[in-house]
């Protein structure tokens, strides 16, 4: 951890306990103070992805890629951490989800396409003559944190590694905490007459894809329409939820590529966020 820069650590905290609120989705102040170089990568016939490195014009030997959380997020987003690191002499390499921004294609953040998307630009970046002899670490943020695991499980490994706000156990336990919290994101995916009801379905619907790894949401819904009234749980309950996305998301564990990480890490989660649970972080 102590690879990682100092003066990161610090602006990242500030901002976690900082109570007013930014527009984080502009220009770079100033931005003719720094070099500029556009990458992209077309990942298939429809789809390219484009990115953008910002550097100091002093000498500098580290980089940030920050991958951002869900939503349509485009590069101009985290302007106040990438002036913050310029000003430092840290470099910053973002890009646009495919759909937003100058990426074409259609918006599509789910997990598996997010995480291809990342590596397929990454490695036009890292292949680049702007990472020669250079430290490059990944920030990802909260969704970013998931496509940051599941490319070190691609072996698309950084020199380091900072997660913020982004689960350090298997993904799918977000829905409890956020239900739990009175987040309405998930309301019409698992429907009950209470939280506790809701709560139950979901550890139903999990236990079921965990007990058939192998099965498709059809045949895991067609197994759940006769099994689920033999444990008290209603049907209805969980079928909005047994769609193949999100069953693939809820086979995501990224618990054993945390273990075997063998570089600076550094996870930062404010201690009351409501949708990453800080607790089971901190147990982790």
């Amino acid at each position: 951890m102590k690879n990682i820069p100092i003066i990161l650590i610090l602006f990242i905290s500030n901002l976690i306990f900082c109570q007013e609120k930014f527009d984080n989705e502009k220009e770079i102040e100033n931005i003719q103070s720094y070099n500029i170089a556009e990458i992209n990568k077309k990942v298939d016939e429809k789809i390219t992805v484009f990115g953008t490195l910002l550097t100091p014009k002093s000498e500098y030997n580290k980089i940030l890629v920050i991958i951002s959380g869900t939503g349509k997020i485009s590069q101009k987003a985290h302007n106040y951490l990438t002036e913050y690191l310029l000003e430092n002499n840290i470099g910053v390499f973002k890009f646009d989800k495919r759909g937003v921004g100058k990426s074409t294609g259609e918006y599509n953040d789910q997990p598996k396409v997010y995480t291809n998307d990342f590596i397929e630009i990454y490695s036009e970046f890292k292949n680049s003559k702007f990472t020669k002899n250079k430290i490059i670490g990944f920030l990802g943020h909260s969704l970013g944190g998931i496509v940051t695991t599941l490319s070190i499980e691609h072996n698309v490994k950084p020199d380091f590694l900072i997660q913020w706000s982004a689960p350090i156990e298997k993904p799918r336990e977000l829905l409890k905490y956020q239900i739990e919290n009175g987040i309405k994101n998930y309301d019409k995916l698992i429907i009950g007459k209470s939280t506790e009801e809701r709560i139950n379905a979901l550890n139903y619907v999990y236990e079921l894809i965990d007990q058939n790894p192998n099965k498709s949401a059809l045949d895991l819904w067609k197994i759940g329409k006769k099994e689920s009234k033999k444990v008290n749980v209603n049907k209805k309950s969980f079928s909005n939820y047994l769609m193949p996305h999100n069953v693939e998301f809820a086979r995501i564990d990224n618990t054993k590529t945390y273990q075997n990480i063998d570089f600076p890490t550094l996870v930062i989660i404010g201690k009351e966020d409501i949708l990453v649970d800080p607790n089971k972080v901190k147990a982790n």
